[in-house]
């Protein structure tokens, strides 16, 4: 196969799959007993995929296109031995292939334990990547004496790891020196737990129609996002989907709850995200999430560990007739809007003082909380 896969998605699949056959039918198969099983297998693959059927897993594994192809092929017509290869390695993995048109998307190897949590490796596909304790693309837990523990690569559709010696490792359980990851999979390296996640791979519940106040907002807060310096703070507790969006997404996010009580909550806690101007993310989250109050959009020129550790000020406040602090919502757009008409000089500086600005959905309108 070659480096990059046409194959990323079950359109490109049924479109690679109908040239093979085309190809195959010009060759004629009556002539050459190898093409009559190609003919048979690309057939088989058709009929097991049609009008949006999942192969059966005992189905999937009864083709050898790969093999055939190269041994008869590859030296003849290379390109087409590489198109029956990569229909052969996709209809094994026909169920990870998400639906719709082919779309190159990164693949997000994730640190999921210890103090690293949420830290990313974004793979670009076909790239190796090498991950350890030192000497590595990806360093987890720096030790001046470690070493790099596995690779990984991404070729689209799977991610490919293999343990370096003398390491070992676990995928989905299962200890093993080479195995593979697909979307939401896990592997570990030492005490290191890793999730693996798919760029914008599950798609929305339904369809997506933008308003004309999320598109106005959008093209607000693009602004701040293509010079690098638009975070959002993203409610959990609000959708499943908020939290499944920043997931599945190359910007780089940490919660604001801390430690393993703070991991307790993972499902509705508050989420900080540097958004980045190379990903969909912010789209994504105004067209989906604009009006039901998924967050808050803030603009600083502070890292992201500086803006968190401000924001985690503000979590518990104490309120004047209150005996105990309480927990305040400041991420919730509702919450700031009712409050910001009486916030006081101070307690305005005191939100302020490592933000630019704050971005939070009034009505139909963008508002702005800003110094002075």
């Amino acid at each position: 196969m070659s480096d990059l896969m046409r194959i990323t998605s079950r359109d490109a699949f049924a479109e690679v799959l109908a040239e093979a056959r085309a190809h195959t039918r010009a060759l004629d198969p009556s002539r050459w007993p190898v093409l009559q099983s190609i003919a048979t297998q690309l057939e088989f693959m058709a009929r097991t995929t049609a009008r949006g059927r999942i192969p059966h897993p005992d189905d999937r594994t009864r083709t050898n296109l790969g093999p055939l192809g190269l041994r008869e092929f590859g030296e003849l017509d290379p390109e087409y031995a590489d198109a029956l290869g990569e229909l052969d390695y996709t209809f094994a993995r026909y169920h990870l292939l998400p639906p719709g048109p082919a779309v190159m998307r990164r693949g997000i190897l994730q640190v999921w334990s210890g103090r690293e949590s949420y830290h990313k490796l974004i793979l670009e596909p076909g790239v190796p990547r090498t991950v350890g304790t030192a000497r590595a693309d990806f360093v987890v837990y720096a030790d001046a004496g470690g070493s790099p523990h596995f690779q990984i690569v991404w070729d689209g559709v799977c991610a490919h790891v293999q343990a370096l010696d003398p390491h070992r490792i676990t995928v989905d359980g299962e200890p093993c020196f080479v195995g593979e990851l697909a979307n939401r999979g896990w592997m570990t390296a030492g005490r290191t737990s890793f999730r693996f996640l798919v760029e914008d791979y599950t798609p929305p519940p339904g369809p997506v129609t933008p308003s004309e106040a999320g598109l106005a907002a959008l093209a607000q807060l693009r602004v701040p996002c293509d010079a690098g310096t638009l975070y959002a703070v993203v409610d959990a507790a609000r959708s499943e989907r908020a939290l499944q969006l920043i997931e599945e997404s190359v910007d780089p996010y940490a919660s604001l709850f801390d430690g393993e009580r703070g991991r307790a909550f993972d499902d509705v806690a508050p989420y900080l995200v540097h958004l980045r101007s190379d990903s969909r993310l912010l789209e994504r989250v105004v067209h989906e999430g604009w009006g039901d109050a998924w967050g808050v959009f803030l603009v600083s020129k502070k890292p992201l560990e500086a803006v968190r550790r401000h924001l985690r000020q503000f979590l518990m406040v104490e309120v004047e007739g209150e005996a105990d602090r309480v927990f305040f919502r400041f991420y919730d757009p509702r919450v700031l809007k009712s409050l910001e008409p009486v916030f006081s000089r101070e307690q305005r500086a005191a939100l302020l003082r490592a933000l630019d600005a704050v971005y939070y959905e009034s009505s139909d309108t963008l508002a702005v909380l800003a110094a002075g």
